[in-house]
């Protein structure tokens, strides 16, 4: 039987003028290996829009990684491959539905992959309503969609996208790959947030097919098909932020959906044998709260598929006013983590914008700014992103010349895709004053760069 085991990080103290409450969730499922074995379900899409002609290198390695991502399907998996270009064009099997996997369907899978064309529009809703549909067919299984572009969504308004997506949340997981230079992060990273998958640029071409191969392996590995975190909170408390930090960072904010008068639901996708980790931020309003003591600010609990797998008793997040001002400014190492990798996300993202407005030193000094943070969470992964924009050395970081978008789109989508945090952060600095935030009243420790209230950005180091 499959087994969920929740763990709460928090610092419990809050000053009078404190508006949120941060806590660092970290949830783990053991057990799943030896789960009872649900059927896997599969949509490979593959953008064939008119750009993937060019270079020539892009589509004939898209028909390698399909027959590649074909051959890496366990026997049993139902799947179905799908053209994408203005419309989703069924490419095996000649009819929507999907098929089992075995050695004869994977042979004239392979065979219709080797034959996908590169012609005509890019409308990914399409593609995403196709992959919903045959998914559907089989309700009981663990499902996956497998996405591929070189081009933006150019062939239908976003808000059509965004309308598809909302629709599709909750039904299946989509993993996005980029290949080339012409396609926009930001839609990828939308689409692999709201379908709790990944998304990360290929920088050679050649690699797809072994990128391929690792996605299908890694989704066919799932055996839980979803489990929703159901938050409770007081008439007092809100959600203010909830984002998947590791393995991958998603924002669940605009997910989170109400069930009831003071409870709240967000969907975590798929599972596997693995942890994953959450910030959650409560907003909180104080006024008329007892002062030293205990109060339950929320309630955290995992809400299962079925009887056959076990969750954990909830959690509760803890608030206690104290004007201590030693208690109420300390921050939880994980906590500390969690937020120092959203500064990360930021600078990486801030610098890319820079760069692209021909603003080559503002570029290198957020990016020089995102090192010194990815140094401190020691993640090596980011690090080696950021070294195809800079170059790095020591404490001088100097822009690249020839940096090409890909090599952008891989570090903009760094936390995306399936980097992690590294080793825990450096310590803050506990010496001295507390930081009052001339934006808010609220005291940070000495020390901190940015208020742990409104992320307001000191000026100068204490």
């Amino acid at each position: 039987m499959s087994e969920f085991f929740l763990e709460l990080s928090q610092n419990k103290y809050l000053s009078t003028s404190d508006t949120n409450m941060h806590a660092a969730l970290a949830v783990r499922a053991d057990g799943v290996e030896g789960a009872t074995v649900r059927p896997a379900a599969e949509v490979l899409v593959v953008d064939c829009s008119s750009s993937m002609d060019w270079p020539p290198t892009k589509i004939a390695n898209a028909r390698r990684a399909a027959a590649a991502a074909v051959d890496a399907l366990p026997d049993g998996t139902w799947f179905a491959l799908v053209e994408g270009t203005g419309q989703a064009t069924m490419r095996f099997p000649d009819t929507p539905r999907l098929v089992q996997a075995d050695e004869h369907t994977r042979r004239q899978a392979q065979a219709a992959a080797r034959h996908l064309i590169a012609q005509g529009a890019t409308a990914m809703s399409t593609w995403l309503t196709a992959a919903r549909s045959l998914l559907d067919q089989h309700p009981d299984a663990v499902r996956h969609a497998l996405l591929l572009t070189d081009g933006r969504n150019e062939s239908e308004s976003a808000e059509r996208l965004h309308t598809v997506l909302d629709a599709c949340e909750g039904q299946f997981t989509c993993d996005a790959r980029g290949i080339g230079d012409d396609w926009e992060p930001a839609e990828l990273e939308r689409i692999a947030g709201v379908l709790r998958g990944t998304a990360d640029a290929v920088l050679e071409d050649h690699d797809l097919p072994e990128e391929f191969r690792r996605l299908i392996r890694t989704a066919t590995d799932k055996a839980i098909p979803d489990v929703r975190l159901r938050i409770v909170l007081p008439p007092f408390t809100r959600v203010a932020v909830i984002r998947q930090v590791v393995p991958t960072e998603i924002d669940l904010t605009d997910r989170v959906a109400a069930v009831k008068r003071g409870t709240v639901e967000v969907s975590t996708g798929a599972w596997g044998e693995e942890t994953r980790e959450y910030h959650l931020s409560l907003a909180v309003d104080l006024a008329g709260r007892p002062h030293f003591q205990d109060l339950q600010l929320g309630r955290l609990e995992l809400v299962p598929p079925d009887d056959a797998v076990t969750v954990p008793e909830p959690v509760a997040v803890l608030g206690h006013v104290t004007e201590d001002d030693r208690l109420s400014t300390r921050i939880d190492e994980n906590v500390l983590r969690h937020t120092v990798q959203a500064d990360l996300g930021r600078h990486i993202k801030a610098g890319w914008i820079r760069f692209g407005e021909d603003d080559r030193a503002g570029a290198e000094a957020e990016w020089r700014e995102a090192v010194r943070l990815a140094t401190r969470l020691g993640n090596e992964e980011i690090l080696r992103r950021l070294g195809r924009l800079v170059d790095i050395d020591g404490d001088d970081v100097t822009l690249k010349e020839g940096i090409r978008p890909r090599d952008g789109f891989s570090a903009v989508l760094s936390l995306a895709s399936s980097a992690t945090s590294g080793r825990p952060v450096t310590p803050a600095v506990t010496n001295g004053k507390p930081r009052t935030c001339p934006n808010c009243p609220a005291l940070s420790p000495p020390g901190a760069r940015f208020c742990q209230n409104c992320r307001y950005e000191f000026e100068v180091a204490p």
